[in-house]
């Protein structure tokens, strides 16, 4: 385990080639996605590790709480696609840098369907929270989002979140520090 979290974090590092190397900046943004796919944390911590589709990211948190730290948060992953994150990076409107360049991206193990609900442990939840406020804490980001927020091409995840819940934890946490 990390110092400090409650969690187990397991590093599981992508392949380079799904990167853009090393950020020139502090990250601004963390967007939460949800993984789709069957829901098993192993086959989605293997497909974020080599993909033709070329999809990193930074951590991947399982239904158990366990994180897989695959992407340094001074490099580059690809998580966000065709995405816009409201003024944060333009000049005047114009954007400067890419979505991906200025955000940190975690995977939620979830198969997002609308149809068979999937549920989102509290362990998940929690550890979700934690890894935000570890961020939070260590750069200077200005918002917190789902994928569904930003993008542009009709992406909903992570789908029915209990960003209730998240929201306390993250409360929580940063009262006690």
């Amino acid at each position: 385990m990390t110092k400090g979290t409650k969690y187990p974090v397991i590093v599981y590092p992508a392949d380079p080639s799904m990167t853009s190397g090393k950020r020139g900046w502090f990250p601004q943004v963390v967007v939460l996605h949800h993984t789709g796919g069957n829901g098993k944390v192993e086959s989605q911590v293997e497909y974020l590790r080599k993909n033709d589709r070329g999809v990193s990211i930074h951590v991947v948190i399982g239904k158990d709480g366990k994180r897989y730290r695959m992407v340094e948060d001074d490099v580059i992953a690809h998580h966000v696609g065709n995405s816009s994150i409201g003024s944060i990076g333009k000049n005047e409107g114009i954007p400067i840098v890419s979505p991906n360049s200025m955000s940190l991206g975690i995977e939620l193990v979830n198969t997002g369907s609308k149809t068979k609900l999937d549920p989102w442990p509290e362990a998940q939840v929690e550890s979700c929270a934690e890894q935000v406020v570890e961020w939070l804490e260590k750069y200077d980001v200005e918002m917190v989002t789902s994928h569904g927020g930003i993008d542009k091409m009709g992406k909903y995840d992570p789908y029915k979140f209990p960003f209730n819940k998240f929201w306390q934890y993250v409360g929580q946490m940063m009262r006690s520090k």
